[in-house]
């Protein structure tokens, strides 16, 4: 998926067991930005907290100095391996509210190939869920503590209208399994690692 999303409200009652803090709608959500997850602070208690989408990561460079790199997405065929994402998906699960994403694709079917900005959304669900893993990390100078979240991403459904978007989509949570995301095993977690297959389930409008 490209990465951009918006978030303007919580439609619905999808997200009615969480009590919405008040903030500013973003229409246009990217890396590095603060945005609203949902966690598990208690057994069975939930609140909503704003995290930077993207961990952060520093990798030796080709001269050996560190580069830093920000991993918003992670891929969920690999999560359970990936050293940057494995510990956080065992242990630190969160649900992240949309209300659509953005693609730029380039195909002939869509504006005659020319780059176009494309909504992509779920006529049925105004809000939606897709899955997250989150971490802290503490400065070891000053000890501020900074909150980041990072966004699941799977291959779009076989019948999906989406799947000529972009080879890649949010990890949608169908709205009963978000307790099973949220506090389940990471087998039971696992077994959500799949694309929402729901006909009908997502649309798309053609911005610019």
């Amino acid at each position: 998926m490209c990465g951009r999303y918006e978030f303007s409200k919580s439609f619905g009652e999808e997200f009615n067991f969480v009590q919405w803090p008040n903030f500013q709608p973003d229409l246009n959500i990217s890396p590095t930005n603060k945005a609203p997850v949902i966690v598990e602070t208690n057994p069975n208690s939930y609140e909503v907290e704003f995290r930077h989408w993207g961990f952060i990561r520093h990798w030796p460079g080709k001269t050996g100095k560190l580069t830093k790199k920000i991993l918003f997405n992670a891929v969920s065929e690999s999560i359970t391996k990936t050293r940057s994402f494995k510990h956080a998906f065992a242990e630190r699960r969160c649900v992240i509210p949309l209300n659509a994403w953005f693609e730029w694709p380039e195909i002939p079917e869509i504006n005659n190939g020319i780059k176009t900005k494309i909504r992509i959304f779920m006529p049925m669900r105004p809000t939606f869920g897709a899955a997250g893993i989150y971490e802290d990390t503490i400065d070891k100078e000053t000890g501020e503590v900074t909150s980041f979240f990072s966004m699941l991403t799977v291959e779009p459904g076989q019948n999906s209208p989406i799947k000529s978007l972009h080879d890649r989509s949010p990890l949608v949570l169908p709205a009963h399994e978000y307790d099973t995301w949220l506090t389940g095993t990471p087998g039971q977690a696992e077994s959500l690692l799949h694309p929402y297959e729901t006909p009908g389930a997502f649309d798309f409008e053609i911005l610019y």
